[in-house]
């Protein structure tokens, strides 16, 4: 097994304390610490910086093709055809790369960042596909969302046929750019849609998303895609409710203008009310996803209320001094309640239960 040098160090603890204890034999101890092989590199962090990085310069390499006018017209002559072409000929590229994707995950199933990496680009060809659709004589007048709502179909099938976290959170993501875009179409491109602005809007986005996540252990195929799922509905939901607590329900920022901020703080409590429940339900089922997001933009708020309500009222060697003074706090609990963690994984280790 291989193990960092920290999680070697608690480990040996452990075996360490079961020895002591006659948990296990002397005999079984040596076997456990023959078993353990320290890695010196993070070697797995290296593969996932390395593969974001090369689709990172990838997604680069394509803007400033597309923003030099000399290679666009080149390109332009090279594929000078109608766009349902263009469509069909990327939608089979992109079945190509989603097979490859496969193919790869049959023959190497250990390389799950590899394989996600090719996927991405699959779904970067889906997109284009989409897109030159909507300039197809098929898609005449119709607005924008239907394409959205097509590929986020697309993404959603893949994304549970493959069981693919990656093509997944595309779909989730996707799904948003959709709401967004459809409840400003049917509003007219008002700046409400039923009275509620777009922040307003992602809260129930959020919370639906979060509440799907609840139905994936009933399927264990699609188990994997709980987390990603509920990071998704959290995130929404979190962002919304941070961005209420600042505009409130206001669509148009000169009336936002003209308003005090203490006028929203039913918001900034109904915001503090989430993350004290999401805390709780955190702590309470050992869910370190919902505790954390919980935590997060507790701090988030109180800060910004700090920066709301003191920046302009304070002098600001009071105000930074104030501020410094509440990181070094958080500073000093998470560092101690850190060392309790450590103390505990060391020391009180959970013996192990033999046949």
């Amino acid at each position: 097994m291989k193990v960092s040098k920290k999680k070697a160090q608690i480990l040996n603890n452990a075996i360490d304390s079961w020895e002591e204890k006659v948990t296990i034999s002397t005999e079984q101890a040596n076997t456990l610490r023959q078993s353990m092989q320290i890695v010196g590199f993070d070697w797995k962090l290296l593969a996932v910086y390395s593969f974001w990085i090369a689709i990172t310069c990838f997604i680069i390499s394509v803007g400033v093709l597309l923003a030099d006018d000399y290679l666009l017209d080149l390109l332009a002559k090279i594929f000078d055809a109608p766009a349902g072409v263009i469509s069909i000929l990327t939608a089979v590229i992109a079945a190509g790369l989603y097979a490859v994707g496969i193919r790869r995950r049959r023959k190497y199933p250990t390389k799950n960042i590899s394989n996600e990496a090719t996927f991405f680009f699959g779904v970067v060809m889906t997109a284009v596909s989409v897109g030159f659709l909507g300039a197809t004589s098929l898609y005449g007048d119709t607005h924008d969302a239907l394409l959205l709502l097509l590929l986020t179909s697309i993404y959603a099938a893949l994304g549970l046929r493959l069981s693919s976290i990656l093509i997944w959170l595309f779909a989730l993501f996707t799904f948003g750019a959709w709401v967004l875009t459809e409840t400003s179409f049917l509003s007219d491109w008002d700046a409400y849609f039923l009275g509620m602005n777009h922040p307003l809007r992602f809260v129930f986005v959020g919370a639906a998303i979060t509440a799907l996540s609840l139905l994936f252990p009933k399927y264990p195929k699609h188990e994997r895609l709980q987390e990603p799922t509920r990071f998704v509905g959290l995130l929404y939901l979190f962002m919304s409710l941070w961005l209420l607590s600042i505009f409130g329900n206001y669509g148009d920022i000169a009336a936002w203008s003209q308003i005090k901020q203490i006028e929203l703080l039913h918001w900034s409590i109904l915001a503090v009310i989430v993350c004290l429940i999401a805390i709780y339900v955190g702590i309470k089922f050992n869910d370190t996803l919902t505790r954390s997001f919980g935590i997060t933009f507790l701090l988030i708020n109180f800060y910004t209320r700090y920066f709301e309500y003191f920046w302009e009222s304070s002098h600001k060697a009071i105000f930074f001094a104030v501020l410094a003074l509440s990181f070094w706090a958080i500073g000093s609990k998470a560092e101690k309640l850190w060392q309790i963690g450590e103390h505990s994984a060391g020391d009180e280790p959970t013996p192990i239960k033999h046949q």
